[in-house]
Order: C-alpha cells, then structure tokens, then sequence
C-alpha cells in the first residue's frame, strides 16, 4: 500500500473520531436542557399546588367571616328581640335569626368542604415536594454527568486535532486540499478501498484501467463515479 495512502486513512480515522467528538458536544447543550425542563415541569406542579393550598385557605377565612358576620347578626337580633314590646317586631325577627341560623349552617358545611379540600391538598403537596426532590437528585446526577462528558470530550478532541495535524503535516499539500474536499463532500469518507473491481464507497464497479491503475500505486486514484480515492485491496 502506498505510503500517502496510509497515512490518509489514518488521517481520515482521526476526521472521523473528530466529527464523532463534535456531535457529541453539540448535543450536550440539548441534553442540559432536556434535564432543566424535566425540573421545570416538578417546580411548575409544586407552585400551583401551593397556589391551590393559598386559594382553598382564601376561601375558609372568607366563608370564617361571613359566619361570623351572620353570628353577630343572631346576637344583635336577639338582643333587639329581647328589648322589643311588640309582638310583630318579635316575630319578624325571630325569622331574620332563623334565616341567618340556617346560612350559617350552611357555611359552616361548606366549610368542612373546604377543610377536607385543604388535606387532601397536603397529601398533594407532600407528593410533589417528594418528586421534585428526586427529580433535582436525578437531575444533578445528569448534569454532572455531562459536564463530566464535556470536559473528556474536549481532551480528546484536542487530542485528535493535534495528532490530526501531526500526521497531515507529511502529505503534500494539494494531497491534503484534495482529501479534505473529499470529506467535506463525501460525508466523512474520502479514502475506500478498491474490492474486486468495486469502489467500497459509492459500490459502483469502476473500468478496467481505474483498477490498473490503483495496482500500480504510481499515485493517487479516483473512482470516477464518485470521486473518492481508491487502492487496491484484493
């Protein structure tokens, strides 16, 4: 095999892990947030549960007051029964304190509703406490992870630069603007092997005289279908 085509495919082998580094870190970005949001989604659930809790206690000091206001009203009333002389003036009275009797009874049952509403929400909010804790331990977890993952990826993508660049440096240059040309179009295969009359990269079976010419290893040879450089593997 030919001397610059060994060390393409070694320089090839490092584009290839160079790329793979690549995508790798350019995904990192998404997988934080992928992470933050499932946080996100626990912290939204306990916020409105608390904002469930403040609405449903809201509404017991408003029922609280509005039996205490039909309270007073009893007591006003009896008092003003109490001192009055006429018998219309007591009966019509009488009937306000049943009235308002029978609204505080019915408030002070909404009330219970609303006190069952208000346990049955602490069970709600203890359960979402609970899972935005395990979320936020998961969570961490995974972001360290992958700050770890980013910091190993980084290493050894300088690795591979430097190295890359170490091998190319031997290759004559328009060997190399070649190469390159051909990874960048070729979708990170620019060197295949020539099997049995056949390019390995395109599968097209090349001429007779590309196949003499991959033997003879004189220089470098191209499929001429898709371009790509070829050698003799048979």
């Amino acid at each position: 095999m030919q001397a610059e085509i060994e060390t393409l495919l070694i320089v090839q082998d490092r584009d290839q892990k160079i790329s793979g580094c690549s995508k790798q870190l350019a995904h990192i970005p998404d997988d934080e947030a992928d992470a933050k949001r499932r946080l996100q989604g626990d912290e939204k659930a306990l916020v409105e549960c608390k904002a469930e809790i403040q609405a449903n206690e809201i509404e017991m000091k408003n029922l609280e007051l509005d039996i205490d206001t039909r309270k007073e009203s009893v007591a006003r009333l009896k008092v003003q029964q109490f001192e009055t002389k006429k018998n219309e003036e007591f009966r019509a009275m009488g009937v306000e304190i049943e009235r308002y009797g029978d609204e505080v009874a019915a408030l002070e049952d909404r009330e219970l509703e609303f006190m069952e509403i208000g346990e049955q929400l602490k069970k709600k909010l203890a359960g979402a406490t609970a899972a935005l804790a395990a979320t936020q331990v998961l969570v961490d977890e995974e972001l360290a992870d992958l700050e770890s993952r980013t910091e190993n990826l980084n290493k050894e993508l300088a690795d591979l630069e430097k190295e890359r660049s170490e091998i190319a440096t031997g290759l004559d240059e328009d060997i190399v603007e070649v190469f390159d040309r051909l990874m960048k179009n070729k979708n990170g295969v620019a060197v295949v092997a020539l099997k049995e009359g056949q390019c390995s990269g395109c599968h097209v079976r090349v001429i007779s005289a590309t196949v003499v010419e991959a033997k003879a290893e004189k220089g470098l040879t191209h499929c001429e279908n898709c371009g790509r450089i070829v050698y003799f593997a048979n």
